[in-house]
């Protein structure tokens, strides 16, 4: 029997945020959801034992119940060191257990590889630690601040985690440990090693990142979009499967973005929707009130919504000194309050049917404004932060809310703003439409999907 012991005990002192980071939000999910998740589909894992905070132990089965995981055996309280909370961990492990994996709650990045080839590995050399090379030179200092020596690099490997064992062995290393008073080891590597007893390595993946501190959780957002790029080819060629019993809703359906959108899904879907102010049924993005019309007369007709797309977005190019106080209130209308009056219609719907898609329109301005149309930048970075918050407010009702920044498109919006461009420039909405279809099928919630 395989255990896999999940520490998340840490308080989160580096990460400065009220919640312990393990249960910050990431991707719409806590960090920790994402790491029990992988090992929770691992077919070679029978067992996950978390070692967390005593005052979080009833977040951890609040978990268990939401995201079906199913093979965690114990939520625990943890020590005062990750020593400590080690020990409690395999403490806590089933009777039967032969091996034992023991990894951080905060690397959410863990591979099935990694996970299977340590367990292939650890049946053989009983203590295996995954590493990784390092690119950086390490120096070694004296007290005084001075270089003792350079290591050679080549010989150097970053621990990561997870840390396979068989099981009596590291729990003989653990009370070895405590016979010789050592009480605050950081490594379980180490206290093996303290036995005289080696430990085999095998390669991780620089992806499988501990977060630590705040700027890591944006990195880690990236990352996020990445990972999820691997599985796009296989997702082009099933669009009729996916998307066969769909009805799907796109504002500013008849132009640029929107059109290529309409164009690539019609023929998979069972209904789509390209709306527009000039279609029937009709939708004006700044107007409430066709836009819950609209939803209600669509409803009323297919008893359910699956997708909606909002591309419905507009530019006006001019220097904040020549924008009139009418230009820039038009600006945020259509491209931020449109979004917010659209979802706020759409609500009571995706509540009664308990779950929802929804992908917002942005653009590569969000990250930095750009002279010429700051607002058009201002209101499309404010969209990204509305897109997050919304995103976690409604999480709980199986609401996915996700946001796709295309870098410069090729549309008539564009032509209107910039005149004739060189088309090799630019992207073309049939590329970016595709592009967007795949963010619409990722699990995850409150994501920027960059477009380039």
């Amino acid at each position: 029997m395989n255990s896999a012991i999940i520490l998340a005990s840490g308080s989160g002192e580096r990460f400065m945020g009220k919640t312990p980071k393990q249960f910050t939000k990431l991707a719409g999910l806590p960090i920790l959801v994402h790491t029990l998740k992988v090992f929770q589909e691992n077919k070679n894992i029978h067992e996950i034992i978390v070692v967390t905070n005593e005052d979080f132990i009833h977040f951890v089965w609040q978990f268990v119940r939401t995201y079906s995981l199913s093979k965690i055996s114990k939520v625990v309280a943890g020590g005062e060191t990750r020593q400590e909370s080690s020990k409690i961990g395999l403490d806590c492990c089933d009777k039967k257990t032969k091996y034992v994996l023991i990894h951080d709650g905060v690397r959410p990045f863990i591979s099935n590889e990694t996970i299977n080839e340590l367990i292939a590995s650890v049946e053989t050399h009983k203590a295996v630690d995954t590493v990784i090379p390092s690119a950086d030179t390490i120096v070694q200092i004296n007290k005084n601040n001075f270089i003792d020596t350079i290591p050679d690099r080549s010989f150097l490997r970053r621990g990561q985690t997870p840390q396979a064992f068989e099981y009596q062995l590291i729990k003989k290393a653990h009370q070895a440990a405590l016979n010789g008073n050592i009480k605050n080891s950081t490594d379980d590597c180490a206290l093996v090693m303290q036995m005289s007893h080696p430990v085999f390595t095998v390669m991780g993946d620089k992806q499988n990142m501990k977060i630590t501190y705040p700027i890591d959780l944006h990195i880690a957002d990236k990352l996020f979009q990445l990972r999820c790029q691997s599985t796009e080819k296989s997702i082009n060629m099933n669009l009729p499967e996916l998307f066969s019993d769909k009805i799907i809703i796109i504002a500013g359906g008849t132009s640029g973005i929107g059109k290529a959108l309409s164009i690539l899904l019609k023929p998979h879907v069972k209904k789509l929707y390209a709306l527009g102010r000039k279609t029937s049924p009709e939708i004006d993005i700044t107007n409430y009130d066709t836009i819950t019309n609209t939803l209600k007369t669509i409803w009323d007709n297919e008893k359910k919504i699956d997708y909606v797309i909002n591309c419905a977005g507009d530019l006006i190019r001019k220097d904040v000194e020549f924008t009139s106080v009418e230009e820039w209130d038009h600006i945020y209308d259509v491209n931020l309050k449109g979004n917010f009056l659209l979802v706020k219609a759409l609500l009571p719907y995706f509540k009664k049917q308990n779950y929802g898609n929804i992908m917002f329109v942005g653009s590569s301005s969000y990250t930095r404004g750009r002279a010429g149309y700051s607002a058009y930048c201002g209101s499309k970075a404010a969209l990204v932060n509305f897109c997050q918050a919304f995103a976690e407010e409604v999480s709980s009702d199986n609401i996915r809310v996700n946001v796709a920044s295309p870098g410069r498109v090729n549309t008539p919006l564009r032509y209107r703003n910039f005149g004739k461009e060189d088309p090799e420039t630019l992207l073309n909405a049939e590329y970016v439409a595709k592009k967007i279809v795949f963010a619409m099928l990722q699990e995850t919630t409150g994501s920027v999907f960059e477009i380039v």
